[in-house]
């Protein structure tokens, strides 16, 4: 399920973010600053501070965009630094830190190769300082301004103003609406804004991989309940459906287990799973055994068969096998 939130700047002076989170926004993206057109001058986002901390208050995800006008390696590398020392150093971001690539004045007039190499002089300097960054642009950018396949490391947040996730290039941020908006309203808290779904659980990655200001494992730190399990594959598993057995993420399970493509897992590879699943003790995992069927399972365990096969998305009832692990609740 994607996760809703919202992209703002100082356009958005008097947004208040507590309202925000009441009508169902889960973070916010800060514009850090901007490289200005006079000299290619650097600018602070003068509510920046103002809406790190209310973000931070109202404990909403918090990720940062630097709009770009670099044109070399060397340029894209001086605006990173900018956002670095003025907006990011010592501060801690639950999302990723993107450099904004959309400029008409300067990038749009220099070739594909230039504006790339100015994205990677910017990604590539905030890494080093431990920073999980991305490139934000709209789809024609990304197609006929950007060498994208020279950018495949680097996360993609695409601006695309439609109905449907655009699926052409992987993308684990979707800016479906500002102005134009066909999905919803175009304003929280009475204000028009830019909207967006991530798709991918960042603050898991982010926390656990101690970047973007915070230590190593801190998502580990703060888990009230951790739980942890042993899953063995079975033919016809997905990450997706592993996940949901478990209430977490197929991300989660990837980044535990070292696993660098979520679609390549086999039968009997063995999963370990950490969870924060209030209810995972009162679950038992069942391997069926030869002669089974559902509905002497849930006998054995007073639940119905056909609750079995829901929470186990087994469409036929009648087909189980044995070895086949199941999610039974007590």
């Amino acid at each position: 399920m994607p996760i809703f939130g919202i992209d703002i700047s100082k356009y958005q002076d008097g947004m208040n973010l507590k309202i925000a989170k009441n009508e169902g926004v889960n973070f916010v993206i800060i514009r850090g600053g901007y490289t200005g057109s006079a000299n290619k001058d650097y600018v602070k986002d003068n509510l920046f501070e103002q809406f790190y901390n209310s973000a931070k208050d109202n404990k909403l995800g918090v990720g940062a965009y630097y709009f770009s006008r670099a044109t070399s390696h060397t340029e894209g590398k001086k605006e990173a630094e900018f956002l670095y020392n003025n907006c990011l150093k010592g501060k801690q971001f639950d999302y990723p830190i993107y450099i904004d690539v959309e400029d008409n004045v300067y990038q749009s007039k220099v070739g594909k190769d230039k504006v790339t190499k100015a994205i990677k002089g910017f990604c590539e300097t905030l890494e080093r300082k431990g920073y999980y960054v991305g490139i934000y642009a709209n789809i024609n950018w990304f197609n006929n301004y950007i060498d994208t396949k020279k950018l495949k490391r680097y996360d993609k947040w695409i601006a695309y103003w439609g109905t449907k996730r655009p699926t052409s290039l992987a993308n684990g941020m979707w800016q479906f609406g500002g102005e134009t908006n066909a999905l919803r309203s175009n304003k929280i808290d009475n204000m028009v804004c830019d909207q967006d779904y991530a798709y991918i659980d960042y603050p898991f990655i982010i926390k656990k991989k101690g970047l973007n200001g915070y230590n190593k494992n801190t998502i580990t730190d703060n888990l009230s309940n951790p739980s942890y399990v042993t899953y063995i594959v079975q033919k016809g598993d997905n990450l997706s459906s592993i996940a949901k057995k478990y209430n977490t993420t197929y991300q989660k399970i990837a980044i535990d287990n070292n696993i660098s493509n979520p679609n390549l897992i086999y039968p009997g590879q063995k999963l370990n799973i950490y969870t924060t699943d209030n209810n995972l003790n009162n679950k038992i995992i069942y391997t069926v055994q030869k002669g089974d069927t559902l509905s002497k399972i849930a006998k054995k365990y007073n639940t119905t068969y056909q609750k079995i096969a829901n929470d186990n998305n087994i469409s036929n009832p009648n087909l189980i096998y044995p070895g086949q692990q199941l999610v039974i609740y007590k």
